[in-house]
């Protein structure tokens, strides 16, 4: 009788339907870090100017994977999913941006949320409406996560990284990284060299300036003039 109510609920799933209230917002993201004239530090290997234009939601990156039964299909999440702020039921819940809720015969079916009732950074419940009903079961052990912002792909997106790479034989080593759109991989990347007899002294890559006030195999003390 039970499965019997199961596929009932399961198969008026395009009758009705569960409103999930999504609370993240599309938000602009310009600027470059560090600010021009600003004094910095990087390590090697670190960033020491990133210049940007793109779109994104604040959300939260699971940190690790799950796959339980549900009802009578899967839930099923990897390390590095994206969830974001909903409100479930009047409640406050985290929802994933993909189809995690997976049935046994028609695959992905509705997003999935997950319930963290004291705030310890971990998701102690989940629950998805594969159909008109919500289906809820604990997580065992607690799922954790962490703030981390979901990039909205668009055409006008960059962003334009220097990273600092040491220094070899009185030459001090930098790479350049070009994104665009989704900022999934470099468009584009280049690594540069620059005798340094000594500090201070500037250096130009492109139209962009970066006064080397120090420098090591450890770190660099600088100050970026002008952008890109």
């Amino acid at each position: 009788m039970r499965t019997l109510i199961l596929l009932i609920v399961l198969a008026l799933s395009g009758c009705a339907s569960i409103k999930v209230s999504e609370l993240s917002t599309v938000e602009s993201r310009i600027g470059t870090v560090p600010n021009i004239g600003e004094q910095a530090v990087a390590p090697v290997g670190g960033i020491i100017y990133s210049q940007f234009r793109y779109w994104s939601k604040n959300g939260y990156r699971l940190k690790d994977k799950l796959s339980v039964g549900l009802a009578l299909g899967r839930v099923s999440v990897s390390d590095g999913d994206f969830v974001l702020k909903a409100e479930v039921e009047n409640k406050a819940a985290f929802c994933t941006e993909q189809r995690a809720y997976i049935d046994p015969l028609f695959g992905p079916q509705s997003t999935v949320c997950f319930i963290d009732a004291d705030n310890d950074g971990k998701f102690e419940r989940l629950k998805a409406a594969p159909g008109v009903i919500w289906f809820e079961s604990a997580i065992s052990p607690a799922l954790a996560y962490e703030k981390s912002e979901l990039i909205i792909p668009r055409n006008d997106s960059f962003k334009y990284e220097l990273l600092y790479q040491g220094i070899t034989k009185g030459s001090l080593k930098l790479s350049y990284r070009e994104y665009i759109n989704d900022f999934a991989r470099p468009a584009f990347f280049q690594d540069v060299t620059y005798d340094l007899d000594s500090t201070p002294t500037t250096i130009t890559f492109r139209t962009v300036r970066i006064e080397i006030l120090s420098a090591n195999n450890n770190q660099i003390f600088y100050r970026v003039l002008s952008g890109f």
